[in-house]
């Protein structure tokens, strides 16, 4: 009897390639293209939206000091541009940005600044994507930045904050990851030490700081009680105290010793006890809610509840504070830090609106954090590495978004957001135009013309300094780190006196000069006007310059020493060109 042959096993046969894309084991690689594109979208959004004519006038009197420092080989202490408080000392913080902007300048003039700041802010928003909310789809990361970057960019100027949203960014970024890599914490005591000698906001890294001492040492106490996460193995408490203690020594290295150390306590008085002196008198020390109040009055709070600039404020602090609300009802959990941090920073953004972008920054890496914690069962993590991006099966979202930062893009680059946001925002390299008081600098600051001059505004002083100082003075320009209150209600006064044609303010005038000569009074044409009009018709002055830009006036026994006749005020009229008629 024959047997059977055995039935052979059939081979399976192998999957099509496609099920390969579709495994599980591809989709982080789905996901990191989707990151690396919307950040890339974000990114260059932000980059263009920060490419704008120069219009801060405090420039021109950081990139006077820059050339100072270079040419003389000191930084300086005393007073360098003022007649009023001449030789008072000067704490000048922002030497290490005013000699960049300097070198930056020789090389490519303004749009080579402008170019560079736009770089640092944006390199300031990719560090701050990734402190916080590493877990979160790239779609929901996108939306939330999306409001923080209009907030930026409305205070994207060429100053020393924009190396201190960088540095803050990276305070934050550490902060993110110090729990999973400990040795960066010894890259703290770095930070400030360079950024306490670009700016007096190095304080800011130190509230991060105090902030993650804070929450460590609540962690540990809780021991996973109150709602709190349970406290990291790392970095040990040493560590926090030796890296602490050798960034307290990092910011006393600046040429001013304790003196810069302490100088944020200087600024930060303005902000408290002489803010209603200071948001009276100057835009960005007002805060938020005050140009609500002042559009109500003209009749144009619609106006104001739809600027873009204060609407996109308001989001970042409302996603901010819904993310504290959905992390305590999706996990019954809060974080000591992220709440100090965004109670500080509102503190800071709701009493002047100069401190909109770094709050934007702060509360949006709260957001992001508050959301990706809330849902961390959606992602996977390990004590290595940390969370990593979560699983999202609606691909339409992250299409959705990168169309959105695609129009975004293109609202920039014709102009069409300049519209929407701000007019003298418009895309663009180069100086504003028929802003600053270049010909106007120039024209008194030739020989035989008075050594001191008044200038208003404030802000355009600095443009008189660039071009005339040390030899020639001013009576105040916008550095409230030496010009004193006193000063500055004396120069209110006078103004009001001119604008009144009381004679008195000639006295005044004369008196601050030490009774050494009259001075030149210089005008801006946009916000003198009321000034101007006043001298025009005011016996014994006599309009000797105009332009769009400003008017300059002598005394009639100056003018007539000189032999100036009296100037044509009509291109005063129409700063901006007879379009604007």
């Amino acid at each position: 009897m024959s047997k059977s042959k055995p039935k052979s096993k059939s081979v399976p046969t192998p999957a099509p390639a496609v099920s390969a894309l579709a495994s599980p084991q591809a989709v982080p690689v789905a996901l990191k293209r989707w990151d690396q594109i919307l950040l890339g979208g974000l990114l260059l959004w932000t980059f263009l939206s920060l490419c704008y004519p120069l219009m801060d006038t405090d420039f021109w009197w950081h990139l006077k000091t820059g050339e100072y420092i270079l040419q003389e080989h000191r930084i300086p202490i005393v007073d360098l541009y003022t007649f009023t408080d001449n030789n008072k000392a000067w704490t000048d913080l922002h030497w290490g940005f005013q000699i960049l902007i300097t070198v930056l300048y020789r090389l490519g003039g303004v749009p080579l600044v402008t170019l560079v700041k736009a770089a640092v802010i944006t390199g300031a928003v990719a560090v701050a994507w990734f402190a916080g909310g590493r877990s979160l789809p790239a779609w929901m990361k996108a939306v939330c930045w999306i409001p923080a970057v209009v907030c930026i960019s409305g205070r994207g100027y060429e100053r020393p904050e924009m190396l201190s949203q960088l540095f803050l960014a990276g305070w934050l970024w550490i902060a993110s990851q110090v729990a999973v890599r400990p040795r960066l914490i010894w890259w703290l005591p770095v930070l400030p030490l360079v950024w306490v000698n670009c700016h007096a906001l190095f304080v800011l890294g130190l509230v991060v700081g105090a902030a993650y001492a804070l929450d460590c040492l609540a962690r540990d106490l809780a021991d996973g009680r109150w709602g709190l996460a349970r406290a990291d193995h790392n970095p040990t408490g040493r560590s926090l105290i030796y890296a602490g203690g050798l960034t307290a020594i990092a910011c006393l290295i600046n040429p001013y010793f304790e003196e810069g150390a302490l100088f944020p306590l200087t600024l930060y008085r303005k902000f408290s006890v002489d803010h209603e002196f200071y948001s009276a008198n100057i835009g960005e020390f007002r805060p938020p809610l005050g140009f609500l109040e002042e559009q109500f009055r003209r009749g144009k709070l619609l106006a104001g509840l739809t600027n873009v600039y204060f609407l996109s404020e308001t989001i970042c602090w409302l996603l901010a504070a819904g993310s504290f609300a959905w992390l305590l009802w999706r996990r019954r959990r809060w974080s000591v830090m992220r709440a100090l941090l965004f109670a500080g920073f509102s503190h800071l953004a709701w009493k002047a609106t100069r401190n909109s972008n770094i709050f934007a920054i702060v509360a949006t890496v709260i957001t992001c954090e508050n959301l990706a914690e809330a849902d961390l069962p959606l992602s996977k993590s390990s004590p290595a590495t940390g969370p990593t991006p979560a699983t999202d099966g609606r691909p339409w979202l992250n299409w959705s978004l990168t169309t959105v930062l695609g129009a975004l893009i293109m609202l920039v680059v014709t102009g069409a957001w300049a519209q929407l946001a701000e007019a003298d925002k418009k895309f663009g390299l180069g100086e504003r135009p028929r802003w600053f008081i270049h010909d106007a600098a120039k024209f008194a600051g030739q020989p035989g013309l008075p050594r001191f001059a008044l200038i208003a505004n404030n802000g355009q002083a600095s443009v008189y300094a660039y071009h005339n100082a040390p030899d020639r003075l001013i009576f105040m320009d916008a550095r409230l780190e030496v010009c004193t209150r006193e000063t500055f209600e004396l120069f209110n006064q006078i103004l009001a006196e001119i604008m009144q044609r009381d004679p008195v303010w000639q006295k005044r005038l004369f008196a601050a000069t030490g009774n050494q000569e009259m001075p030149a009074v210089i005008l801006d044409s946009r916000g003198s006007r009321p000034y101007i009009n006043a001298l025009l018709q005011t016996p014994g002055w006599r309009l000797v310059f105009a332009d769009r830009a400003a008017a300059v006036f002598l005394s009639d026994a100056q003018a007539d020493d000189l032999h100036l006749p009296p100037a044509n005020p009509e291109p005063l009229v129409y700063p901006d060109g007879p379009t604007s008629r």
